[in-house]
């Protein structure tokens, strides 16, 4: 299993939410209104890549999947209030 974040900018309304709803049905939880993280294996990568690629439509959209080991994902820094991570999460202030 891998933890990935991933970060969108699309441009068009509805594919940014057909992007969102397909994160979800995968497993991945909503961190921003447009990131999304989850662990997933590595043939679930894969398929994810093969699908967000449809979403990215116009030359000024982009989707970032990155790749997170557990330290990188330990040692990230959330100022405010973190979105559907739960009340377990943690802020480093």
């Amino acid at each position: 299993m891998v933890r990935i974040l991933v970060v969108y900018d699309i441009s068009n309304n509805l594919d940014r939410l057909r992007l969102a709803e397909s994160l979800s049905r995968i497993g991945l939880t909503r961190i921003q209104r447009s990131a999304f993280t989850g662990e997933i294996d590595t043939q679930r990568l894969k398929d994810l890549t093969r699908m967000v690629e449809r979403y990215a439509r116009s030359e000024s959209d982009v989707i970032h999947i990155f790749q997170l080991g557990l330290r990188d994902w330990e040692k990230r820094i959330i100022i405010g209030r973190e979105w559907g991570l739960g009340a377990n999460a943690t802020a480093i202030l």
